[in-house]
């Protein structure tokens, strides 16, 4: 089955925080290195090896092959929307199924010929970077992100919520096909294994719960669904 799951998981506020303050790039290097660290050490190898390409402010994951639970996936976000939050900055997740291949065969044959082996096109001494692999993994991840509740939320379609690990917290979203999972209060041994083995931070929901009021109350970027998840 050529089917595979997806997460597409950006910095919350990103744009807006950029010209402001460095902290936002910081974010940033958190996400990326939170991914670097999952997918060297809990994933390294076939078949549960993950793909990772950054898309401006976020990244898309991409894994290996078909899997009937989405644990795996939930725990990677769980764990990365924790790593993240502890630096007082948040992401926001969702999750999705697709395929996922690689493009490039479908670049001009100009293209093809002067791209180098880092997917970089030299124009003169200008530079196109090109994206190699697409599908609908991506897309109908970045589709759920788009039709969910603003503010650093992990969704995913409600009709795969019967596919989440136990110890999973589920909230359904009113008037909405996507479900909440409350990344702040889940808790499952493959969750606890991620962020042990990847030496991730791991705050607690009462921290978490701090450094969201703080970031509202300095930015005013307020998240109602975040706010019912920890209790605020």
């Amino acid at each position: 089955m050529d089917k595979r799951w997806s997460i597409y998981i950006d910095i919350e506020g990103f744009g807006a925080l950029y010209d402001k303050e460095n902290i936002i790039l910081l974010a940033l290097g958190d996400l990326m290195e939170g991914i670097f660290l999952i997918g060297s050490k809990c994933y390294p190898e076939t078949p549960n090896r993950i793909f990772a390409h950054q898309t401006g402010d976020g990244f898309v994951i991409v894994s290996e092959f078909y899997s009937e639970s989405l644990e795996i996936p939930v725990a990677i976000s769980i764990a990365l929307l924790r790593h993240i939050s502890l630096r007082g900055r948040f992401a926001k997740a969702s999750i999705a199924e697709g395929e996922f291949a690689g493009i490039e065969g479908c670049y001009p044959r100009r293209i093809q010929e002067a791209k180098e082996t880092d997917n970089r096109v030299f124009m003169g001494r200008g530079i196109m970077t090109i994206f190699p692999v697409m599908g609908t993994a991506l897309i109908n991840s970045v589709a759920i992100s788009k039709v969910s509740p603003s503010g650093s939320l992990l969704t995913i379609c409600k009709g795969n919520s019967d596919r989440l690990p136990k110890g999973c917290i589920i909230h359904e979203i009113e008037g909405s096909e996507v479900s909440s999972i409350d990344w702040v209060h889940s808790s499952f041994p493959l969750l606890e294994q991620v962020q042990n083995k990847a030496e991730l931070r791991k705050p607690d929901s009462s921290t978490i719960k701090t450094n969201f009021y703080k970031y509202f109350n300095l930015f005013g970027f307020n998240s109602p669904q975040l706010a019912a998840i920890i209790g605020g």
